[in-house]
Formats: C-alpha cells, structure tokens, sequence
C-alpha cells in the first residue's frame, strides 16, 4: 500500500471517528429542509419540467384535461387539490394519453418527490401557484 493510499485511510478513520463522537455528544444530523423550502424547490422544478404543458390553459396538458374532465375540476394542476403524489409519480413515470414518460434520469425520484408534495393538497397550496411569463 502507498504512501499516499495509507494517509487517505488514516483521514477517512479520523472523520469516521469524529463523526460518531459529535453523535455521541448529542449533536443531532441535519435536518430536512423546511417545507417552505421544499415547496419552492418542486415549484422550480415543476415550472421547468411540467409547466409549458400544465400551468397555462393553453398548455397541451391543460387542454387534454380540460377535455377529459369538461371543466369538472380544474385543468391547471397547481389549481387541484386532490393529486395524490403516488398518483402524480405513477403518471410522470409512465405517462398517460399523449404524455410521455419521463425517465429518472431526466427528473431523478427526489425531484419527482419534491414535484409531487408541491402538487399534493396542504394548507395554503393556493398561494404557490407558478406564474408563467
């Protein structure tokens, strides 16, 4: 074994060790990021990935479910309140009708889950509709 391969094990056992005696001290692991910050997360990601299609009445998906549900229930879907993110995350991976699926390497499972709390029903959901240009 290397010099060099010897010192970078030797700092990896230091971290390692450190770690787990900051954990031992009552230090607590970071924390998930504040739903504030997740909503505003999936909205970005939302805006670049679904909302040509699905944030203006004209969008192509915005006219396929205002066909399909003749006015029912909304077709913008950051205007519904009842998209399940199981749901959501069924449809983006497989898509449905004219949509296409989108494959995890072009929106990963955590962007993917970021998209569908953004569209599940909560309180205030009706504040954080994307505006389009």
């Amino acid at each position: 074994m290397s010099r060099r391969t010897k010192h970078c094990l030797g700092a990896g056992v230091c971290l390692l060790a450190a770690g787990g005696w900051a954990l031992a001290q009552g230090a607590t692991p970071p924390s998930p990021p504040p739903a504030d910050m997740q909503a505003a997360a999936g909205g970005k990601i939302f805006g670049k990935w679904c909302g040509d299609c699905h944030s203006t009445p004209g969008g192509s998906g915005s006219q396929a479910l205002q066909r399909k549900y003749r006015g029912d229930i909304p077709d913008i879907l950051e205007q519904r309140t009842d998209l399940n993110p199981d749901y959501v995350r069924h449809v983006v991976r497989h898509g449905v009708s004219f949509m296409p699926s989108f494959r995890k390497t072009e929106i990963s499972d955590a962007d993917l889950s970021l998209v569908a709390t953004y569209l599940a029903p909560s309180p205030g959901r009706a504040d954080r509709v994307t505006k389009r240009p």
